[in-house]
């Protein structure tokens, strides 16, 4: 199977900052190492990095294949990720991914992945229903798989808005955020990667490892249709994890297991030989439910339903500083920001300075009037 994927990789300024000791970009070599090299670069797959360009016009994208002569090698893969440079005051993100969508559109393959990882909202001012039309949605986008990962996300607008542009596109978007360990980040993005489809391998993962609600007595499963001894053949052909006990209750998650199987035995009447294929997909115990996972009958596997948000966009006028950030320092606070190619620093008194000061203009075209600067101000030096 030939797969097409286009890796959207932020590059921007912002991704020098800090998640505890660690900076944003070395977090994310360490999530493509660990999480995404493993489960791509397989036989078939074309694999394009497309890194952000420097504004919102034309030249806005930078693209190279990672695959070399239909060979894909990991560790150039890797190498190359860890080689890129995040400098860029800007994040053209939806005319990026645009770029990536384009490019799918050009390629001949049996599916096509997009995966977006950024630590900011789109900062180029601009409508993602606009810029990417519902034609090109319904005609190939709504076919492509497309996971968007938010690193170390603080601004709830800019959450919203690339949860809204995700959603738009009918893919999933996962939160990675600043108080999440990098084990846990991990973990978040290991369960994205399933459900999104772009990890292959099998079995799924499970749905659930614990259930809410109490325990139930025969008797009154009985009254939901569930019979006793209809779990006890499901636990005398190996597949139920647990022997049923009539005198014994039933716990919500040894019942979420029982209701998976006896839905695929005793309601959908397929022949045992077929339920056994759809079974050697999933892993014991059967840990999953009808509304988590489905069966696609033409690629014959389990697929996860990825779940959808109706999310809109609102303008977010401070997003373009958070891409101003050259880094913050370990304990999360600005040290310096590069704006417009200026630098801005946080005005902060020491013992000796009086608590504000008269700033007076040296130069009409700087400050047109006198201004008081105030602790915890920024000041622009041109």
């Amino acid at each position: 199977m030939k797969r097409y994927i286009e890796i959207v990789y932020d590059n921007s300024g912002s991704m020098n900052g800090h998640i505890g000791n660690h900076t944003k970009y070395e977090i994310a070599q360490d999530l493509f190492e660990k999480e995404i090299l493993p489960i791509i670069g397989l036989k078939g797959d074309h694999i394009v990095l497309r890194l952000l360009g420097e504004g919102c016009g034309e030249d806005r994208t930078n693209s190279e294949a990672l695959t070399t002569g239909g060979i894909n090698n990991r560790k150039s893969m890797l190498d190359r990720i860890k080689g890129v440079d995040a400098n860029h005051s800007s994040t053209p993100l939806f005319y990026t991914t645009l770029d990536a969508i384009q490019a799918c559109k050009n390629e001949r393959a049996d599916e096509y992945l997009i995966f977006v990882l950024t630590d900011g909202d789109d900062t180029c001012n601009v409508r993602m229903e606009e810029l990417i039309s519902e034609d090109l949605i319904e005609k190939y986008v709504k076919f492509y798989k497309v996971l968007l990962v938010q690193l170390g996300i603080n601004s709830d607008k800019s959450k919203n808005n690339l949860t809204a542009f995700t959603s738009y596109l009918g893919g999933q978007t996962i939160s990675l955020d600043s108080g999440d360990s990098v084990s846990l980040m991990r973990t978040k993005l290991k369960k994205a990667l399933n459900i999104s489809g772009f990890n292959v391998k099998l079995p799924l993962q499970h749905c659930y490892d614990s259930q809410p609600g109490f325990n139930l007595s025969w008797e009154e499963l009985a009254t939901s249709g569930i019979d006793f001894h209809q779990a006890l053949l499901l636990y005398n052909k190996n597949i139920l994890s647990w022997q049923p006990e009539f005198t014994l209750s039933v716990s919500t998650l040894q019942l979420a297991e029982l209701k998976f199987l006896f839905g695929l035995y005793f309601k959908t009447g397929l022949e045992d030989s077929m339920i056994k294929t759809m079974l050697a997909q999933l892993k014991m115990p059967y840990y999953y439910s009808h509304d988590c996972i489905y069966w696609d009958f033409l690629a014959a596997r389990w697929k996860y339903f990825i779940p959808q948000n109706i999310v809109k966009q609102i303008d977010n006028p401070d997003a373009k500083n958070d891409d101003s950030q050259v880094g913050k320092n370990k304990n999360g606070t600005k040290d310096k920001e590069l704006y417009n190619n200026r630098q801005v620093y946080l005005v902060e008194f020491g013992q000796t300075i009086a608590p504000s000061y008269q700033l007076t203009a040296i130069d009409k075209n700087i400050v047109k009037n006198p201004t008081i600067i105030k602790e915890g101000d920024q000041v622009v030096f041109r």
